[in-house]
């Protein structure tokens, strides 16, 4: 008996799972393209399933909040990365730095503005943008270790921290549109100020 109903057990498990993966992706596809937040109607649309069919793949709206957070870093975890951390002269680590924020800005700028919106009702996403802040201040520390290392520790500590504010998706975003600057634009004013922070 267990034996035929295994298959059909594994069968609706794995069509589960692929419904599941559909409405994630159908809802980063919709955030990037600037539909935020998308409807329920417009995610069942985009991922091939009824609308009524939509929340069988999660128990909660809450559950779909998290596998979709999941995704969208599995799917642009190599854009968070700072290319070659820590290796080359100062100049080529702070190009790197500058390249690698503003690729990643300009990818993922919608979902980044939702997630900051969110984070106001959300608790787990909130907790998220803490820890993607935490990751990205380590990659700081590692990328200038040699000109940090030369520092007090409270002066380190000081610098590390005016690096990643400065270089924040929250910079980007009033540098963008409240200063109206381009991407060139942002990018040449952020390798200038890292420059002047770090050459001492």
């Amino acid at each position: 008996m267990s034996t035929r109903t295994e298959p059909t057990i594994d069968g609706r498990r794995a069509r589960r799972e692929r419904g599941r993966l559909a409405v994630t992706e159908a809802m980063i596809d919709l955030v990037l393209e600037g539909r935020i937040p998308p409807t329920s109607e417009q995610v069942a649309e985009r991922a091939g399933v009824s609308a009524a069919s939509l929340f069988r793949y999660f128990d909660t709206l809450d559950d779909l909040r998290r596998a979709t957070t999941r995704l969208y870093f599995d799917r642009y975890a190599d854009l968070f990365e700072i290319p070659d951390i820590g290796h080359g002269p100062l100049g080529a680590r702070i190009d790197r730095l500058v390249s690698a924020r503003v690729v990643l800005y300009e990818k993922i700028e919608p979902m980044a503005r939702l997630a900051r919106w969110r984070a106001t009702e959300v608790g787990e996403v909130d907790e998220t943008l803490h820890q993607v802040r935490a990751t990205r201040a380590d990659q700081i520390r590692h990328h200038f270790d040699p000109e940090l290392g030369q520092l007090t520790s409270a002066v380190a500590a000081d610098t590390s921290m005016i690096i990643a504010t400065l270089t924040s998706f929250e910079s980007w975003d009033q540098a963008r549109y409240d200063h109206e600057r381009s991407p060139a634009q942002v990018r040449r004013a952020w390798t200038s100020a890292l420059s002047k922070v770090l050459e001492r």
